[in-house]
């Protein structure tokens, strides 16, 4: 009987719960967003070779096509939600995208409302421009790539992941949810994230000495040396292990889970840090 009135008792708090949520979202006016509007922007500007680029957007994803071309040729999605299509169509009516020239530098830019209540925009940048050129790149909800660049890259996200293919230059990459991707890249690299493995593949005709920093939390760690690679090496593990297919000098004590030493002369840096996930240098 007691165990009885224990079960009635937390089913009329569930339904009261229910009805003080059901009540306050009626009162606030909380609105499913059932509604969805899409549109395409197009837009060009000059570029030249060397220059600086920059992105910025919160919700979306940026992916970069470097080439043969003079110009930067920008194409932004824009998504909108709201209560109806009519009230997406409203809000879409309100964001804008532009490219802004100073000096040797473009960037893109996104006009939106800043307080939206039951709304939402998402912006996605689809970009091809000059490969000689160099990257600020931003998001907060949406991954990253970036193809044939001849320059420094500097992207950074939040949830999403990061990739980098055929970059020549020095590479930063960050993200806390997602994995990170490189291949066949040449230059000093920094790759971090929290929830994500990476793998990192070096060029052939990237040069023996070069710094790089490689960090994440939970993921394991794949790295590719390029050709006649020289460092010092810092690698730890606290849940997994450490294997390397390239010859070092030990320095320190022996383990699984640490190595500590040389690669060729040690002309650059060579840092590896995972939590939980092994460690393959190759």
């Amino acid at each position: 009987m007691k165990d009885r009135h224990i079960i009635k008792a937390s089913l009329g708090s569930l339904l009261c719960m229910f009805v003080l949520l059901t009540g306050c979202c009626f009162n606030l006016g909380c609105t499913i967003m059932l509604g969805k509007y899409e549109r395409s922007v197009e837009l060009s500007a000059p570029l030249s070779p060397g220059s600086t680029f920059a992105a910025k957007t919160h919700n979306g994803s940026i992916t970069i096509h470097g080439g043969e071309v003079a110009e930067c040729h920008l194409t932004a999605t824009i998504v909108t939600r709201a209560g109806t299509d009519e009230e997406a169509q409203e809000l879409s009516d309100q964001v804008s995208v532009t490219l802004v020239p100073s000096g040797d530098r473009l960037t893109a830019k996104i006009d939106q409302p800043t307080r939206l209540i039951n709304k939402s925009v998402s912006v996605s940048y689809d970009i091809h421009l000059p490969n000689q050129t160099n990257l600020e790149l931003e998001t907060h909800n949406g991954a990253v790539s970036v193809v044939e660049i001849n320059g420094h890259v500097n992207a950074t996200t939040h949830n999403g992941k990061t990739t980098a293919e055929n970059v020549t230059g020095n590479t930063t990459l960050t993200t806390h949810n997602g994995s990170v991707d490189c291949r066949e890249i040449s230059g000093d690299a920094k790759l971090h994230t929290h929830n994500g493995s990476v793998e990192v593949v070096y060029s052939e005709a990237a040069p023996s000495v070069c710094d790089v920093s490689i960090v994440t939390h939970n993921g394991g760690i794949d790295f590719t040396a390029p050709p006649n690679f020289s460092a010092r090496v810092n690698a730890s593990t606290s849940n997994g292990s450490v294997h390397t297919d390239l010859p070092i000098t030990v320095t320190g004590k022996v383990s699984k889970n640490k190595l500590t030493g040389t690669i060729g002369a040690g002309g650059g840096d060579l840092y590896l840090e995972t939590h939980n996930g092994s460690i393959k240098i190759r």
